[in-house]
């Protein structure tokens, strides 16, 4: 298992500061792991100290931070097996934070584990530069654009623009797209990040032409005001080589969590949303 932890070593001082609570005599338990303190029956190992200091933004160079943050790591395993806290652990509520938090560490650990034992190939990152770059015209594009409804909603948007209506105010007022409240403004774009429709009118549009005709994709009607072009560079494999293999193993990723949700035994037993509960606590 790659459990992402830093493995210290506890200093002599630290073993001695806690001789009369450990072991006598402590038997390896494999893998170099050990019990350094015995609390009631329970036995702390190296690997708890390691894994707790690992998470803990406590210094721990010196020996006394080292026996400052053991004594920290025994006071918590000591309350969290007291009788009380063995009591809690049975409250419904405290039991299902307990199965998050172990499901949440046991998730991120395989997901670490498959990334790690996902390489990406030579042939992948090349094709996948290919796929990206290869059609590039190696230019972007400044575009407004008004989306309605329905295409009798567009060509009334039109009819105003002939007639010398303002196009950003017109989306303010009427587009139903989020870049409605700043006059329908895209920004600077690649043809090949806009849905096909919607590009294909851009590249025959001249800089300040609007479309003549409702432009449709599956998000609605569109009027599409062409702002602007510039060229850019297509970048060089080594320049974009970190993005493309990160995009690849996201896509490896995905399609893996896709495979065990696809082989997983999952049954929906409410279909009603749980009931919403206020203040964290658990409902009646």
């Amino acid at each position: 298992m790659k459990l992402r932890h830093l493995v210290l070593p506890l200093t002599l001082a630290a073993l001695w500061t806690v001789g009369n609570a450990a072991d006598d005599s402590p038997e390896p338990a494999g893998n170099g792991i050990k019990p350094i303190v015995r609390i009631g029956d329970f036995k702390l190992t190296n690997l708890h100290f390691s894994v707790f200091a690992a998470n803990s933004e406590r210094p721990t160079e010196t020996p006394e931070q080292q026996i400052r943050l053991l004594n920290e790591l025994i006071n918590t395993f000591m309350v969290a097996n007291s009788a009380e806290g063995r009591a809690l652990a049975a409250d419904p509520e405290v039991k299902a934070a307990m199965e998050i938090a172990n499901a949440r560490l046991l998730a991120s650990t395989v997901i670490d584990n498959a990334i790690e034992n996902m390489p990406v190939s030579d042939e992948e990152i090349e094709k996948a530069y290919k796929d990206k770059y290869a059609s590039s015209d190696g230019r972007e594009y400044r575009a407004r654009h008004i989306l309605l409804e329905s295409e009798s909603d567009a060509i009334a948007v039109i009819a105003e623009l002939d007639q010398g209506a303002d196009f950003a105010q017109l989306a303010k007022e009427k587009s139903t797209g989020p870049s409605g409240s700043d006059g329908g403004n895209l920004g600077w774009f690649t043809p090949k990040t806009m849905v096909a429709p919607f590009s294909e009118a851009v590249l025959v549009l001249k800089d300040g032409e609007y479309t003549p005709r409702p432009v449709k994709t599956r998000f609605g009607w569109h009027v599409i005001l062409r702002e602007g072009v510039r060229d850019v560079p297509v970048p060089k494999l080594e320049e974009v080589l970190n993005e493309i293999s990160r995009d690849l193993r996201t896509e490896k990723l995905t399609a893996f969590i896709k495979g065990l949700r696809d082989k997983a035994d999952i049954e929906v037993i409410q279909t009603e949303p749980p009931a919403a509960t206020n203040e964290g606590e658990a409902p009646d």
